[in-house]
């Protein structure tokens, strides 16, 4: 497996890269719901849906922003090989086809976590629709939180969406932290159990993205990112200016 390499340098010049540059040009708007950090100290394991190949960009984004803590992310090995430099920012790899290498991720994995960090898991283990019902959950997630006597879970969806912009609108949507005894369900129950958690949220957040067209105003969210302007919103700003100076108008 490849281990992450962290480098606090790379994280906030991609960071930069990110907030002034990449994402400005992709999306309208970015906003969360929820804190990422919770309020107690001790090991988090996040889990979250993965519909896209922002997903893990974001989520960097978000807790190099809000959160206080060190948190390292698992990435499929093929990805990691084509995009090494997520490893300086706290990504490490897992390869599903060999067996003994998954053993060794999930290991890993709970050696960060006994250290005090928090770990980004998408226990999908792939990209899948976003619309995709029911999540279908590797049993990795189960496997870690069977070895903890006392875990916080953080459930956090991604759901992308299109409005009156040109571009689209990403809400993220972090739920309240369960402080859970890992030791008292099997690795299999507890797949289960953060599978429909999970969809819980996701069918929620949807269902409100939905029936809200401008949804990324609502009074319990923040902009994780200041409004990008698209092309259509310059040329209306251009024909206002117009308008404006043209006399008889």
């Amino acid at each position: 497996m490849i281990t992450a390499k962290k480098s606090k340098c790379f994280s906030q010049l991609f960071y930069f890269y990110l907030n002034n540059y990449l994402l400005k040009r992709h999306f309208q708007s970015i906003v969360v719901e929820g804190e990422v950090d919770p309020l107690h100290k001790g090991p988090v394991i996040y889990i979250a849906n993965h519909s896209s190949w922002w997903d893990g960009l974001l989520l960097f984004y978000m807790t190099h922003q809000q959160s206080k803590r060190h948190h390292y992310i698992m990435m499929d090995e093929v990805g990691l090989n084509k995009y090494p430099f997520f490893r300086k920012i706290g990504a490490f790899s897992i390869n599903r086809d060999q067996p003994k290498e998954v053993v060794k991720s999930l290991r890993y994995s709970e050696q960060l976590i006994k250290q005090g960090n928090s770990l980004w898991l998408f226990p999908q283990g792939e990209i899948q629709n976003q619309e995709i019902r029911p999540l279908q959950f590797k049993t990795g997630i189960g496997y870690l939180l069977e070895r903890f006597e006392q875990v916080t879970i953080k459930p956090v969806t991604f759901y992308y969406a299109f409005g009156e912009a040109q571009k689209p609108i990403v809400s993220i949507r972090i739920g309240d932290p369960f402080l859970v005894e890992g030791t008292s369900k099997s690795r299999k129950r507890w797949t289960s159990y953060t599978q429909r958690l999970i969809e819980k949220q996701a069918d929620a957040q949807r269902k409100e993205v939905i029936t809200n067209l401008h949804f990324d105003h609502l009074p319990r969210q923040y902009q994780l990112m200041k409004q990008s302007k698209s092309t259509s919103d310059r040329f209306h700003n251009w024909k206002e200016g117009v308008r404006k100076w043209t006399p008889f108008s």
